[in-house]
C-alpha cells in the first residue's frame, strides 16, 4: 500500500500522531495522503473509526473521500464521521442546540439568501435615526458575515467598535438580523460554525463529550479556512495528543471574499509549536512549463510560503505548452478564443477537455456570442443552481413550514400560493392575532384565538389549509418518505394544478421536470429533516457536474479544484487580472497572484494565454504583470544550461 507513494507523501501519511501540517501542492495527490492517513490511523495505531473526525468543504469532496475510504477500508470505515465543515457543525447543532440557546428548538432551519436578504432588509427599514452609511442588504449580509466569521455575536460586535459609527451601526443591523433569525426559529450558513463554537466554549462538559468522541481530526483545504473554522477545529483538538491533520497550500488561499484567512495555514507552526510539517512538491497533473509559469508568478508573493513544483511527467516540446496572445479587445479575444478551440475539436480533442477562465463573470457574454457564432459547444459553470428556481423554492418553502412551524418566511410564502382567496387584510389580521398570543403565524393556524376578527370564508380557508398541514407535519414525524411527502404536497395544495394550468404555458414542461428532479433528489433520503439539511448546505460553488461533451467556460473561483487538459485563460491584463480592485485593498495583488496561480495550474498539457489592448471604447490597456512575470521566467529558464523552455 505504502510502496505506490512517494518519499513525501509516505512521510505525510506516517507521520506521528500529533499536530500535523501537510503542505500539499497542486496535483500532489493530497486526497489520497488525507484517505491513507485515515486507514493508517485505524490498521496501524488501532484507532476506532468512531474516533475520526474528516472535515472537508464540498459535499463533492465529502462524498469522493466517503467513497475512497470505503475502497480502503471496506467494513471497517463504519462509525467514521466525514463532511463539511458546515455539515459537520449542523450535527452538533441538531444535537445540542434545543432549549441551550433561548428560542432555538430542534427542528430550526438553516435560512438560505433570499430569505437571509429579507431579514436584512427588514433590519435596515426598522432602523431608528439616520444611518452613518447606506448599505444594501447584501452589505449588510457580508459584514454580518464578517463578523461572524471572526467569532463575535452581535454584543462582541458592539463592544469593540470604540468610536466607529459605521462599525457600530452594522453592529445593530447585526443584532436586529439574529434577533429576527431566532424570531424563525432559523439560522443561517455562519451560525453552522458560530453556534457549535459558542455551545462548546460555554460548557466544559459538552465539549469534553465531543473531543472523546473525536480523538483525531483530519481537515482538507486548510488554506480556506476563516476564524470560526479554525476555532472550531482547535477547540475540539485542545487535548493531548491534540490529534489535527491539516492538508492545504497557501498558494492556492483564493477565498478572502468568503472570509478565508490565509494566515492561519501561514502561521499554522507557531498555533501548534509542535507540529510536524511535511511537503508534498511532486506534481502528478501538469508538465513542468506549467508550473513554471505558474511558479514565476506565485514566487513573488510575500505573505506565503512558496512551493516548487516538480512534475512527475516529461516536459513537453519547446514551445508548444505555453502560448501568449495579444489581441486588441474583448470581442476580438472571443473570436480568438472560438476559433482555437473549434481548431483542436476539429484537430481530435473531446470539447469537454478544454476550459475557457475568466476573473469576472460578466466576461463570459463575448465568449458565448463567440462560441455559438463559431458553433462550438459550450457549458457554463457556476450559473444559476437547481434550488434556485422559483418553483423548486416555492415547494421548499412548504417543505420548511411543515418542519419547522415557526418559519413564518416560509409561510408567508405558500400560505396563498395557490390563491385560497386570503387577502392581504386577512392575512395582516391573522399575523397580528398570532403576534397578540406570543405565537408564529405557523402555530397560530392551529389556534382558534387567531382566527378572531376573520370573515367566515377566510377562516374557512384558513382552517382547511392548517389542516392540510397538520396532515404533512404527522406524516413527516413519522418518518413519511420525503419524495412520498413532495408528491402529497403537489397534490393536495393544488400547486401541481396550479403550474399546470396558470404559468405561461412554454415555462410549464422546464417547470413540471423540475418538481420531478426534486421528487427525484428526495428519494435519496429517509428523513425530512435530512433533505433540508442537504439543500441547505449546497454552495455556489458546487453546481452539478455537466456530461455534456463541451468547452467549459468559468470564473478562476469556480475553477479551483478542477483540471482538465488544455486552458485557456483570458484577460491578463492589469485591472482584469489583477482586478482593478485590488489595487486599493490591503492584501489584495497578493490575493490576484494566488488566483493566478490556481487558473494557470488547473492545465494538464497546454496553457494558451491571452490579454486584450482595450475592453472598452477608448481605453487602452496594460499586460498583467503577471504575464510580464512568465516571460522573464521563461528567459530566465533559456538561458540555463540544458534547458527545455
Amino acid at each position: 500500500m505504502y510502496g505506490e507513494l512517494n518519499v513525501e507523501q509516505r512521510n505525510a501519511v506516517m507521520a506521528p500522531i500529533g499536530p500535523v501540517l501537510v503542505r500539499a501542492g497542486a496535483g500532489s495527490g493530497k486526497t489520497r495522503v488525507l484517505t491513507l492517513r485515515i486507514r493508517h490511523l485505524i490498521v496501524e495505531h488501532n484507532v476506532a473509526p468512531t474516533a475520526i473526525l474528516a472535515v472537508t468543504f464540498t459535499n463533492k469532496a465529502a462524498t469522493e473521500l466517503r467513497a475512497r475510504l470505503r475502497e480502503l477500508l471496506k467494513e471497517r470505515s463504519r462509525g467514521l464521521t466525514s463532511g463539511t465543515f458546515h455539515s459537520v457543525g449542523l450535527r452538533i447543532l441538531r444535537e445540542t442546540l434545543g432549549g441551550r440557546i433561548k428560542g432555538y428548538t430542534k427542528d430550526f432551519s438553516i435560512y438560505g439568501e433570499e430569505e437571509q436578504r429579507q431579514l436584512a432588509q427588514t433590519a435596515l427599514e426598522q432602523w431608528r435615526g439616520r444611518p452613518p452609511v447606506v448599505l444594501e442588504p447584501e452589505q449588510v449580509l457580508s459584514r454580518i458575515s464578517r463578523l461572524k466569521s471572526r467569532l463575535l455575536s452581535p454584543q462582541l460586535a458592539l463592544r469593540v467598535v470604540g468610536a466607529d459609527a459605521q462599525a457600530a451601526y452594522v453592529a445593530g443591523l447585526y443584532d436586529a438580523y439574529q434577533r429576527s433569525l431566532r424570531k424563525h426559529n432559523a439560522i443561517d450558513f455562519d451560525d453552522c460554525i458560530l453556534l457549535p463554537y459558542r455551545l462548546l466554549s460555554e460548557d466544559p462538559d459538552l465539549l469534553a463529550d465531543y473531543q472523546a468522541r473525536w480523538r483525531h481530526v483530519l481537515v482538507d483545504e486548510y488554506q480556506d479556512t476563516d476564524r470560526a473554522q479554525h476555532g472550531l477545529m482547535t477547540l475540539l483538538t485542545s487535548v493531548q495528543p491534540r490529534s489535527l491533520f491539516v492538508v492545504g497550500d497557501a498558494q492556492q488561499s483564493i477565498y478572502a471574499f468568503r472570509n478565508a484567512d490565509h494566515t492561519i495555514i501561514t502561521q499554522f507552526g507557531k498555533d501548534f509549536p509542535d507540529a510536524h510539517v511535511v511537503e508534498l512538491v511532486t506534481n502528478y497533473r501538469s508538465r513542468q512549463q506549467v508550473l513554471d509559469a505558474a511558479h514565476a508568478v506565485i514566487r513573488h508573493a510575500t505573505a506565503i510560503h512558496v512551493l516548487p513544483l516538480r512534475a512527475a511527467q516529461g516536459p513537453g516540446l519547446p514551445g508548444s505548452v505555453i502560448k501568449i496572445h495579444e489581441l486588441k479587445d474583448g470581442r476580438d479575444e472571443a473570436e480568438w478564443v472560438a476559433r482555437q478551440t473549434g481548431d483542436l475539436i476539429r484537430a481530435g480533442r473531446r470539447p469537454k477537455e478544454l476550459a475557457v477562465l475568466f476573473r469576472t463573470r460578466h466576461m463570459s457574454r463575448a465568449l458565448e456570442q463567440a462560441l455559438r457564432h463559431a458553433r462550438v459547444p459550450y457549458s457554463i459553470r457556476g450559473n444559476a443552481g437547481f434550488y434556485d428556481r422559483r418553483v423548486v423554492r416555492d415547494v421548499l418553502a412548504y417543505l420548511r413550514a411543515i418542519a419547522n412551524p415557526a418559519d413564518s418566511l416560509s409561510l408567508a410564502r405558500i400560505i396563498n400560493l395557490p390563491s385560497r382567496g386570503l387577502g392581504g387584510v386577512t392575512l395582516e389580521q391573522f399575523t397580528a392575532n398570532a403576534a397578540e398570543q406570543g405565537i408564529a403565524p405557523g402555530l397560530g393556524l392551529f389556534d382558534t384565538r387567531c382566527y378572531s376578527g376573520l370573515k367566515p370564508n377566510a377562516a374557512t380557508a384558513l382552517r382547511t389549509f392548517a389542516g392540510m398541514m397538520r396532515g404533512w407535519r404527522d406524516k413527516a414525524e413519522r418518518g413519511y418518505p420525503p419524495a412520498h411527502l413532495i408528491a402529497d404536497v403537489l397534490a393536495q395544495s393544488g400547486y401541481d394544478y396550479w403550474v399546470r394550468t396558470t404559468l405561461p404555458e412554454a415555462d410549464r414542461p422546464d417547470a413540471l421536470s423540475h418538481l420531478q428532479e426534486l421528487q427525484t433528489a428526495a428519494e435519496e433520503h429517509e428523513s425530512l429533516a435530512g433533505f433540508l439539511q442537504e439543500i441547505a448546505l449546497m454552495t455556489a460553488v458546487e453546481d452539478k457536474e455537466d456530461e455534456r461533451d463541451a468547452v467549459q467556460l468559468l470564473t478562476v473561483h469556480a475553477a479551483k479544484g478542477l483540471e482538465w487538459p488544455i486552458v485557456f485563460v483570458t484577460g491578463l491584463e492589469e485591472g482584469t487580472l489583477p482586478h482593478e480592485r485590488a489595487f486599493a485593498e490591503q492584501g489584495g495583488i497578493e490575493e490576484e497572484r494566488r488566483l493566478c496561480y490556481v487558473a494557470l495550474t488547473r492545465a494538464k498539457e497546454q496553457l494558451w494565454l491571452s490579454w486584450a489592448a482595450g475592453r472598452q471604447r477608448g481605453t487602452t490597456l496594460k499586460r498583467s504583470r503577471f504575464l510580464d512575470e512568465i516571460v522573464a521566467y521563461g528567459q530566465e529558464r533559456a538561458r540555463q544550461p540544458g534547458s527545455r523552455a
